[in-house]
């Protein structure tokens, strides 16, 4: 269609990965939202996270049609495109917007940023963090983002360009570290494919938990795992996700081996996201006490699925136990945790279809809100 912008999206995994989690789910579905007003082109790489070995049946280094979202997307070889490449590559596009995501990428944000700034690169340019610039993410390996902040700052490209903040914490967190910057809220867009709601069988005293997450500290599976240390209960937990920590993740077996006879626990291992909803299915309560989430894709897939959601207080999902969608717990009581599980594995089929169906209306109504769109309405649009 003659005359249509241009949307070049920068994000350092995407389709046909996964195990980078929640970024690649919020481009994919703002792709979809988008693709019939703009000419979409995404620039990533050609590698899962985490993994050394490409994609299979991908060609790397050209633009090609994603089969299954059908936008333009090149697979730039790990890891990602120099310098001069990017100029090139982004020169080639001409794109009318340019959106970046997360913040301390080199090739997917912090070079393009100086290419605008010296204005070797032209077009609009959104950046959403994605979550981090929040506390719990500086602190990992702060020494090396704090210089990098002070350096947008005193260069002042962070009043050329325009924020997306998800939501009001993380538009707080963007004032924090650069305060006048132009913002927009636009929540992210969640997967919009609700199947009917399906109850599973309760048995009054046993509850089937599971765990999707990265394993690694800010996702808070040890925490977990000692929690369930005094659970009553019969107890089965799964543990879905790719090990990014191995030390960590050393921690979290010990605290398995030390579990009582009460509590199973099962490490299913990395799932594409069309596995999640079988899976959830499967299972009673999506338990995630993160130390951070900036929007928590697995948890609205939870909901999705009709599975309440015992989810800490640090994610943007406030409202559940008002809606009888799940319960948000503070860290710090832990004794907590362990009494929203004991008491909902004592519940009978009655009292958990209620909680399932609260999980599962919730979700419905949330991706009912024509609001959702307008924000980027805005984000995208002129001026």
């Amino acid at each position: 269609m003659q005359g249509r912008k241009k949307l070049l999206i920068l994000v350092e995994w995407f389709i046909p990965g996964y195990k980078a989690g929640g970024p690649i789910q919020s481009c994919v579905n703002l792709c979809i939202v988008l693709k019939d007003s703009f000419d979409i082109y995404v620039l990533t790489t050609d590698t899962d996270h985490g993994e050394n070995s490409p994609y299979d049946d991908i060609l790397g280094n050209h633009w090609i049609v994603e089969p299954t979202i059908g936008v333009q997307v090149y697979y730039a070889r790990k890891p990602g495109p120099g310098f001069n490449d990017l100029a090139k590559l982004i020169r080639e596009v001409a794109p009318d917007f340019i959106y970046l995501n997360l913040l301390f990428s080199p090739s997917f944000v912090l070079y393009p940023l100086w290419l605008v700034f010296t204005k070797k690169v032209h077009g609009r340019v959104i950046l959403c963090p994605r979550g981090t610039l929040y506390d719990s993410a500086i602190s990992l390996k702060w020494y090396k983002k704090r210089p990098l902040l002070l350096f947008i700052k005193w260069i002042g490209i962070h009043r050329q360009i325009t924020f997306h903040a998800t939501n009001p914490r993380e538009e707080k967190a963007i004032n924090q570290y650069f305060p006048g910057s132009k913002i927009i809220i636009a929540d992210n867009l969640p997967n919009t494919l609700q199947p009917p709601f399906s109850p599973c069988v309760k048995i009054v005293g046993s509850l089937r938990c599971i765990f999707i997450a990265r394993i690694v500290p800010i996702k808070n599976l040890l925490f977990l795992l000692q929690c369930l240390e005094t659970v009553q209960q019969a107890i089965t937990l799964t543990i879905v996700g790719p090990i990014e920590n191995e030390r960590y993740w050393l921690d979290c077996k010990k605290a398995i081996g030390l579990l009582p006879q009460n509590i199973a626990v099962e490490y299913a291992g990395p799932k594409q996201n069309s596995a999640l909803l079988s899976l959830l299915q499967q299972h009673h309560l999506f338990v995630l006490p993160t130390t951070g989430e900036n929007f928590g894709h697995a948890i609205f897939e939870s909901l999705l699925a009709g599975r309440p959601v015992v989810i800490s207080d640090q994610t943007p999902w406030q409202d559940m136990e008002e809606n009888k969608a799940g319960w948000v717990l503070p860290l710090h009581d832990a004794e907590k945790f362990v009494e929203v599980i004991n008491g909902l594995a004592g519940c009978n089929q009655e009292r958990f279809n209620e909680y399932a169906r609260g999980a599962w209306q919730y979700a419905n109504h949330f991706i009912d809100n024509p609001g959702l769109i307008e924000p980027y309405k805005k984000l995208f649009g002129a001026g």
